[in-house]
């Protein structure tokens, strides 16, 4: 008490700082395709690029065992609804929430499915990146999994890279 920070609510998981603190600064997009393009683990071939040219960005990989589509999402400030994306999400130390999914795709392609890695930082700056079994969402899948692992969506997720794509 006294110390000026709200009491969290004993029923709302852990949100850790995402309450406190300056919103993110805006973001240069135009970074996004070739930080997330060099953050791609070793050992795969870039077949197509999809560039939005703002928040979200993606490209197909074949690591030798079928195409496979990985998608990426970079958001500015995304703390206001931080309780409904992260509600059993990991708390890093440093603050960062970090959720992961393992489910099946979305757009109807037999049996696509589709591994997320989903983070935000302390001032909201959220990236997400989605691996899928098949080159699209909407074809069937042409392999068992996704190119890139879990561990490896993790590692691009929490990539000290990303804040320099912050407009300071």
């Amino acid at each position: 008490a006294g110390t000026g920070e709200p009491t969290p609510d004993p029923g709302t998981p852990s949100r850790g700082t995402h309450d406190a603190g300056e919103p993110a600064p805006p973001l240069d997009h135009t970074l996004l395709m070739p930080t997330f393009r060099a953050l791609l683990p070793d050992g795969l071939t870039v077949t197509d690029v999809t560039d939005s040219g703002g928040e979200f960005a993606s490209v197909v990989v074949n690591d030798g065992k079928g195409r496979s589509l990985v998608q990426i999402n970079v958001q500015q400030d995304m703390r206001d609804v931080a309780h409904q994306l992260y509600g059993d999400a990991t708390t890093l130390p440093d603050g960062t929430l970090l959720a992961t999914s393992k489910k099946p795709g979305e757009k109807g392609g037999a049996g696509v499915v589709m591994w997320t890695a989903d983070s935000m930082r302390p001032d909201g700056m959220r990236v997400v990146v989605s691996a899928f079994n098949s080159g699209e969402q909407s074809s069937a899948a042409t392999r068992k999994a996704p190119a890139l692992t879990m561990d490896q969506l993790i590692a691009l997720v929490l990539s000290p890279e990303w804040p320099k794509l912050q407009q300071r």
